[in-house]
């Protein structure tokens, strides 16, 4: 017996709405036979898409897992041969390379060349599906393929769609729980419609949507910054950060690395403004250790940041990792060089090291450079004060 989910798969691209463009960008291309990579969080309808619109130009679809075709021999078996297999009928085919992010790992040597080898003027439409598409190693994969972006659904669209199976499947649900499932599904809407599943053999309210328990799912930093810089509702990023396991000090300087790299003009400036109100809490915590300010900190990285632009940016940002976090891991090195020096030097000159780090050590410094003195210090102490 099928799940919700297989029974209820949309049948045509016409129950996508909420891809519009990108929906329509998918037909064109794969009529033209030009190659595709379907990219965004899990649950957001890449593999359903593509199934859909093969019923509607009643197409084939060949599907084959990448994550399970790692290296170049498998590559070349099995996709090169689904490639260039005909159809016994003369319909159309879409060859479906599913999670195409998971042939990346070491033991793929020559699997994503030879993925673009294959393609290269396929006489079969080819379309890839993934995660995350801008992974190191997918880069020669991307300059042939067209991306088509899948974002998370919003959680009214979802709601809206657990109660018309709700309805299918003849369950009782009000529209409060419909929203309450849609929300804790964090855009997944595959998520949402086997949590209505596992309710469906019971009642259904706040209690037992409840007793499901928060769905953990971790994502990268990466797929982080792309739906805070990409989306414009607040409500499809305020939990965005807790999907990342990384501390808010952390996620602040890779925003702040990342603002002036997706926004310009006014866009910018208001950016910049909502991440220096999220600093200025973030004082107020260290200072007072008043962490009910976190939920603002939160509020004005994640909707704040979202919200400072008039219209997302349509062109693909190669997001980076902050410099600042290694400047500072430098500068503590540095620092903590200079401690030791100061704790060791306290002990023969009899003053705290405080004093030793603001009246003595400059002077150190510029006395170590022409002739060091008679002071119990080992040869790398010494480096540091020459340095």
């Amino acid at each position: 017996m099928k799940n919700f989910a297989e029974k209820h798969r949309p049948k045509s691209l016409k129950e996508f709405g909420s891809h519009g463009i990108g929906i329509s960008e998918l037909r064109d291309l794969v009529y033209r036979k030009k190659p595709v990579i379907l990219h965004g969080p899990t649950g957001t309808g890449k593999t359903s898409a593509v199934y859909a619109l093969a019923k509607d130009l009643d197409y084939d679809v060949i599907e084959i897992n990448a994550s399970d075709e790692r290296n170049k021999d498998r590559i070349h078996e099995v996709v090169g041969n689904a490639i260039n297999q005909r159809s016994l009928f003369g319909r159309g085919r879409i060859v479906l390379v599913d999670e195409v992010d998971g042939i990346s790992g070491n033991a793929d040597r020559g699997g994503v060349a030879e993925l673009c080898r294959v393609i290269t003027n396929a006489p079969q439409a080819i379309v890839f599906t993934a995660n995350d598409a801008f992974i190191q190693k997918l880069s020669p994969l991307r300059q042939k393929c067209k991306l088509i972006n899948f974002d998370n659904l919003n959680y009214l669209s979802i709601a809206s769609i657990i109660k018309n199976i709700a309805a299918l499947e003849k369950i009782g649900i009000s529209e409060d729980d419909a929203k309450m499932i849609a929300r804790r599904s964090g855009g997944d809407i595959r998520a949402a419609i086997n949590d209505l599943e596992s309710l469906s053999y019971g009642k259904i309210g706040k209690k037992e949507i409840e007793s499901l328990g928060e769905r953990e799912k971790k994502d990268s930093i990466f797929n982080v910054l792309k739906l805070i810089f990409k989306s414009t509702n607040a409500e499809n990023v305020l939990r965005s950060l807790d999907k990342v396991d990384m501390d808010m000090d952390e996620a602040i300087l890779w925003i702040e690395e990342n603002i002036p790299i997706e926004y310009d003009g006014h866009d910018l400036y208001n950016a910049y403004e909502s991440l220096a109100k999220a600093d200025v809490f973030r004082g107020r915590i260290m200072r007072w250790q008043h962490w009910r300010f976190l939920v603002y900190i939160n509020d004005l990285l994640t909707a704040g940041i979202a919200l400072a632009k008039k219209e997302k940016n349509p062109e693909i940002t190669q997001y980076k990792r902050s410099t600042r976090i290694l400047k500072i891991w430098m500068m503590n090195q540095k620092y903590a060089k200079r401690k030791a020096i100061a704790q060791d030097l306290s002990k023969q000159l009899h003053t705290s090291s405080k004093r030793i780090i603001r009246d003595v050590m400059p002077y150190l410094k510029i006395i170590y450079k022409k002739q060091p003195l008679n002071l119990k210090l080992d040869e790398e102490q010494i480096e540091w004060l020459r340095s």
